[in-house]
């Protein structure tokens, strides 16, 4: 009985302490524990108090978290296993995790414990400034997730989940104290206070029309024709002008132009001015149509008044004139008056001269009654109606025709427009005249009128004697 025995514990030791390596028995030990008898051998297997624990979320699961005992072994010379096949340690969450523990004596206890996965971490806050002091534009973004972002480590960024006391107002500069919270989707929360130094770090901006521009000879300048100042924040910013443009003198000149606004930003640009002579001469003409007859002389010169220059002064005396009119020909000629100065710039103007046949006769008679007043009923010597106006012109002239408009064209030939000659009535319903070419006609208009000039165009047809 007694071989048995120790044949038993010797090959439980073997297996189960000097296979395992857990601690070494010397085999006097062996000899001594086999004396002693079966009444030490451990049967008890270890406990597992746990069921349920509580973990941070991405933590690994590890023995010391179980409440594991034995009634002999630490937990240390346990051997534990943890089936976590199923647990996720970044997973929020209540997992069922198989534990088994065994004591040197291969005694064994398997427990189901509920493993839940929590977080408990709040979100960091961090800022685009240092420290607690944040830098703002003026006038910039007024939305606080701009300067301010947040970050879970389980949800991620959550910046948008950002919560204020207070808006951020960046239209004045000064100082803003602002108590920034924000909160995860497990409720954990972070809260600081942050000083805004809503602050003007950026220049006026200058904008020149060009870098460099050219302005008249002699003309009035001013730089802020071609430079413009703006700044974010100041309506109005401190300009300086260092150089002065001289008009008359044909160099190239420059102006450095700074600006300041009241936060002490400057900015400069320098501009570029080239004076030349850039204005034509202007030619004056007393006249800008004449009317003359074939009988007439005509001067062109005598209708040139003046033609001066910016700069050159007097260029009268170097008007070129082109003429083609024809004193002896009926017609439209035109007179153009060209002069330069001594830029090159040039110009010119031109006379509209109309030549008409030397008038006798009716039209010569009609032409000596221009500015009589009109009168109804009234047939001459210096007041007419439009009927009076004709019978008289053609009664001086040895002709003898009906007085109303409607029997003078009853009276006559009735012809077309385009057949008209000097001297024939023009007709349109209760109205007459006298052609006196050109397209013009003499007539009495109406009360209130004179005997004056006026378009063909408005009469029907004519009517000839």
């Amino acid at each position: 009985m007694k071989s048995d025995l120790k044949t038993f514990i010797l090959e439980n030791l073997q297996e189960h302490v000097i296979n395992r390596k857990a601690m070494f028995i010397p085999l006097l030990f062996v000899s001594t524990f086999g004396l002693v008898g079966y009444a030490a051998i451990d049967k008890e297997a270890p406990t597992i108090d746990a069921n349920k624990v509580e973990v941070l979320y991405g933590t690994d699961l590890d023995k010391t978290m179980f409440s594991i005992e034995d009634n002999r072994d630490s937990l240390d010379n346990l051997d534990v296993t943890i089936d976590d096949s199923t647990y996720d340690a970044n997973q929020l969450g209540t997992y069922s995790v198989e534990v088994s523990a065994t004591d040197m004596f291969s005694n064994t206890y398997t427990k189901i414990v509920e493993v839940e996965v929590v977080d408990k971490t709040a979100p960091v806050l961090s800022t685009t400034g240092e420290g607690y002091v944040i830098e703002v534009a003026v006038n910039g973004s007024e939305d606080i997730t701009e300067y301010v972002s947040a970050t879970d480590n389980v949800d991620g960024d959550v910046t948008a989940f950002i919560e204020t006391d207070e808006d951020l107002n960046t239209s004045a500069l000064g100082s803003q104290t602002i108590e920034v919270t924000v909160a995860d989707n497990s409720g954990n929360t972070t809260t600081e206070t942050y000083e805004f130094a809503i602050t003007d770090t950026e220049a006026p901006t200058i904008t020149l029309s060009d870098d460099t521009v050219t302005v008249d000879y002699g003309s009035s300048f001013d730089y802020t024709d071609y430079v413009t100042v703006k700044d974010n924040y100041d309506k109005e910013v401190d300009i300086n002008v260092e150089g002065t443009i001289d008009t008359t003198s044909e160099d190239s000149q420059t102006l450095t132009i700074t600006a300041t606004d009241s936060s002490g930003n400057t900015s400069t640009e320098t501009l570029t001015v080239n004076v030349e002579d850039l204005t034509a001469p202007t030619i004056t003409l007393t006249k800008t149509s004449v009317s003359i007859t074939t009988d007439d002389s005509f001067t062109a010169s005598k209708y040139l008044s003046s033609a001066t220059d910016n700069k050159d002064g007097d260029l009268t005396d170097e008007v070129e004139i082109s003429s083609n009119v024809s004193t002896s020909t009926a017609g439209t000629y035109t007179v153009t008056y060209s002069v330069s100065d001594a830029a090159g710039n040039s110009t010119s103007k031109t006379l509209k001269v109309t030549v008409s046949k030397a008038t006798s006769g009716i039209v010569a008679t009609a032409i000596s009654k221009l500015g009589c007043a009109y009168k109804y009923g009234a047939t001459g010597p210096y007041t007419f109606d439009c009927s009076g106006f004709t019978q008289w012109v053609y009664k001086q002239n040895g002709i003898s025709i009906p007085r109303t408009s409607s029997a003078q064209k009853a009276g006559g030939t009735v012809i077309s427009l385009s057949e008209l000659k000097a001297g024939d009535i023009v007709w349109r319903s209760g109205h007459v005249g006298i052609y006196v070419g050109n397209g013009l006609v003499i007539h009495s208009p109406h009360t209130g009128a004179y005997v004056c000039y006026t378009s063909v165009s408005g009469f029907t047809c004519g009517v000839r004697y």
